[in-house]
Parts: structure tokens; sequence; C-alpha cells
């Protein structure tokens, strides 16, 4: 195998490495929450109902959720009367 080949070789690996860098880097800035903000939502509790199904209590703000999640499910009320 000639020179040629082994360098670019060399150069495909080195683009593939710095693309997973850079990839890893990110993901990792993409998940922090910014200096000084708070999130809006917040999980409370789940009720795991079946394998494919669950109750969730989910806070939005002052609002809490009841959510329906699983297969063909479509619940969505409120757990309490704050407003």
């Amino acid at each position: 195998m000639s020179a040629e080949f082994w360098l670019r070789y060399g150069a495909a690996l080195a683009i593939i490495a710095a693309m997973l860098v850079a990839g890893a880097l990110v993901g990792r800035f993409m998940r922090r929450v910014p200096a000084g903000s708070r999130r809006r939502m917040e999980l409370l509790e789940t009720l795991p109902l079946s394998p494919q199904s669950a109750l969730h209590i989910v806070r939005v703000d002052s609002r809490e959720l009841l959510v329906g999640c699983g297969a063909m499910t479509d619940l969505s009320a409120r757990a309490s009367d704050e407003s």
C-alpha cells in the first residue's frame, strides 16, 4: 500500500475523531440550563398502571397536572384547583 493511501486513511480517521469529539461537546453543553434561569416543568410523581402506561403528576409553573401516558392514551386533567 502506498504512502498516499495511509495519508488519506489517517486524514479520514482524524476527521471522524474530530466529529465525535465535537458531537460529545455539543451534547454536553446542550443539556445545561443557562445560569439564572429555572425550569418551569417538574415531574412530581409517576404511577405505573401497566408495562405500557402510567400516570404522571407534573407541575408547570404553579399548576399541577395529571397526565396519562401509554398506548392509545389521551388523558390530561388538573390535579389541583390552585391558580
